[in-house]
């Protein structure tokens, strides 16, 4: 009952480890120059001279963006420091994802659950909240091989919330997670205890007796972009950078 979910407007960009003066992306100091070290990142997308720790290939429509909008909790506090990309900050910024999971619920009863690297947040398709913060001390940031008692706390943590925020009639789920997924609906790893291609996501339903429902996967900087672009974006290539415990990346496309 999983499938892989994609908006035709969006494309991934995994910028995370694009290098900036010498280190990566995650490295980069969260302080007064963090804006300033996103906007080289972007303005090195534009000139077809960012290059990924990972090799990680980039979309060719990287060259052609002409505004960043910004997304996530940490966006308010990022000063954007390029004179040559313009930003700006989107409408409820820690909100996008809901927006753009709610869009994709397109009207049916169900969950639209965000799995952010420090917290789970849950939207009822009919306006209720769930939110926890991830536990370090129980699901540490993960190692390899994956740590047994920290993937187990996991599953137990995201099928708790589920529980709790799902109720009667439960017809879909929207679950936006933080790493690549495949089109077959294939995980990559994260900062959570999972395996590369593991089946974790049907784990947390089967824990949460909500194995039979529909769920579709969807990138968290893709869906927060999915958000954007119901929000509305003016035509060309915006990227949408959202900024939490990390950084992740998606663009957004309109015809004029």
């Amino acid at each position: 009952m999983l499938a892989r979910h994609r908006d035709p407007r969006v494309t991934p960009v995994e910028l995370w480890d694009v290098v900036v003066d010498g280190a990566p992306l995650y490295a980069a100091p969260r302080d007064a120059t963090y804006g300033r070290a996103l906007a080289r990142a972007v303005e090195a997308l534009r000139d077809g001279e960012a290059a990924c720790e990972s090799a990680t290939p980039l979309p060719e429509a990287c060259r052609r963006v002409d505004r960043v909008v910004l997304a996530g909790g940490a966006a308010g506090h990022v000063r954007w420091d390029s004179s040559r990309v313009p930003a700006v900050c989107a409408p409820e910024p820690e909100r996008c994802a809901e927006r753009g999971g709610l869009a994709v619920l397109a009207g049916a009863r169900g969950l639209v659950v965000d799995l952010g690297q420090s917290r789970l947040k849950i939207l009822a398709g009919d306006g209720r909240r769930w939110s926890s913060p991830r536990d370090l001390a129980a699901i540490p940031i993960s190692t390899r091989p994956v740590d047994g008692a920290g993937r187990a706390a996991l599953i137990a943590f995201v099928a708790a919330g589920l529980r709790a925020a799902a109720g009667a009639g439960c017809e879909r789920i929207v679950m936006a997670l933080p790493c690549e997924i495949a089109p077959d609906g294939a995980l990559g790893t994260c900062s959570y205890p999972w395996g590369a291609g593991e089946p974790i996501v049907e784990a947390f339903l089967a824990a949460a007796g909500l194995g039979a429902v529909p769920t579709l996967l969807v990138n968290d900087a893709e869906l927060a972009a999915i958000g954007v672009a119901e929000d509305g974006v003016a035509p060309g290539v915006t990227l949408v950078l959202t900024l939490g415990f990390g950084v992740g990346g998606a663009l957004v496309e309109r015809a004029a």
